[in-house]
């Protein structure tokens, strides 16, 4: 399907005057600068067109080299999938007939559908984001995609035609831009979208943070990372991915927990070794089954580190470091060892289930101005035995 070219709006109008400017990213000087020059002008477009001009920036580091000249509001941005994991996630839609999606966004998840399905058919309830998003899939020359405007609720019981797999991406931000924490806040809700019968294959993109238990019956569960963190949750029904699974996009590195789980022992002493998994294995809540298959221990029911005796082999889902010392932490105990060790303030702190301010104790410690002769190292905080602990450690590889 193709599209007719758009006339310029005063949001590109005013995009463009921006661009040949070279305006710094300072948003209220910018709304300023293009209200001075279009005085006239919707205020809206105006702050689209400042919105965008800003997102651009961003962009490209999250969805390719193509979004240089995109069109975002700077909340679309920061709710669009990453281009690779759309791509992932994409792979297991291909050869679809026709793929209805549920929330259009930045079109990144319907730019990744559309190349591996014969038609996409994308449901948005904001008019401006649809025209965002047409630009953007021209911009990557794709045609086979039906815009609909409207709430999917009221949409999808007047739709005839026979899709036979259905993506969600429900809005998880207020119109304010403010995170939305419980499933029936999503627009549309959770329970609206997990009750669809749409399609042989499923996949509704959630936030990672939202632990939805029980996994309803057919459905499953992926959380998804890129870089060190965990972005993503995909709730999937009728594929082969398997629950409480994780994926990292950029690494190419997944695991799913076994069947039947070792629960290892806790941590007798803080020895040898401290383990770091990939947020992704915290987020699944299947990290002592992780630990178990590597001869790790957890070192408490809450604390996501784990200690190893024997040096781990090199992975994408961990990284370990050399425990040097260990001690209850307290700015007396701590500061003499660092001292010794003559770690500058390069030093990584690290913590979990510990209540002190890392800012705070990085001031107390005053660690001396890094130089490029300076060593540096990693400290640990978390509460061990009802007490707070610090752990000393140098890095072994990176992940």
């Amino acid at each position: 399907m193709t599209h007719p070219p758009i006339p310029p709006t005063t949001y590109e109008i005013a995009l463009d005057f921006l661009s040949r400017d070279g305006a710094k990213l300072d948003a209220p000087a910018l709304v300023l600068k293009v209200r001075k020059a279009f005085p006239d002008a919707d205020p809206r477009e105006l702050n689209l067109a400042v919105e965008t001009y800003i997102a651009r920036r961003q962009a490209p580091d999250k969805l390719g080299e193509w979004a240089r000249e995109g069109h975002f509001s700077v909340s679309l941005l920061q709710q669009a999938s990453r281009e690779s994991i759309a791509s992932y996630r994409a792979r297991y839609f291909a050869g679809r007939r026709h793929i209805l999606e549920i929330g259009t966004g930045t079109g990144s998840d319907t730019a990744a559908l559309a190349r591996v399905a014969e038609h996409v058919t994308t449901i948005d309830g904001d008019p401006d984001t649809c025209e965002l998003a047409k630009r953007n899939l021209s911009l990557q020359g794709i045609t086979n995609v039906t815009f609909l405007v409207g709430k999917a609720e009221e949409l999808i019981p007047s739709l005839t035609n026979p899709f036979d797999a259905l993506f969600a991406d429900p809005m998880r931000r207020t119109k304010s831009g403010e995170r939305v924490w419980s499933g029936e806040d999503y627009a549309p809700p959770l329970s609206f979208l997990l009750g669809l019968q749409i399609g042989s294959l499923r996949a509704i993109k959630i936030s990672p943070g939202l632990f939805v238990d029980p996994c309803p019956d057919g459905w499953s569960r992926q959380f998804v990372g890129y870089g060190e963190e965990c972005l993503e949750q995909t709730l999937w029904f009728g594929s082969s991915v398997p629950d409480s699974s994780i994926v990292v996009t950029d690494r190419n590195v997944s695991w799913a927990p076994p069947q039947v789980a070792t629960i290892p022992a806790r941590a007798d002493s803080l020895e040898g070794f401290i383990v770091e998994a990939h947020s992704t294995l915290n987020r699944c809540q299947h990290l002592d089954a992780f630990f178990a298959e590597r001869a790790i221990k957890p070192i408490a029911d809450d604390v996501a580190y784990g200690i190893a005796d024997l040096q781990p082999e090199p992975s994408n889902l961990l990284s370990s470091y050399r425990i040097i010392e260990s001690v209850p932490y307290s700015r007396k105990n701590l500061k003499p060892i660092l001292t010794r060790l003559l770690w500058s303030n390069r030093t990584e702190l690290k913590k979990r289930n510990f209540s002190g301010d890392i800012e705070q104790i990085r001031a107390e410690l005053d660690l001396p101005k890094h130089t490029h002769t300076s060593p540096f190292g990693v400290v640990f905080f978390f509460r061990y035995h009802g007490k707070p602990w610090a752990v000393v450690a140098e890095r072994l590889h990176e992940k």
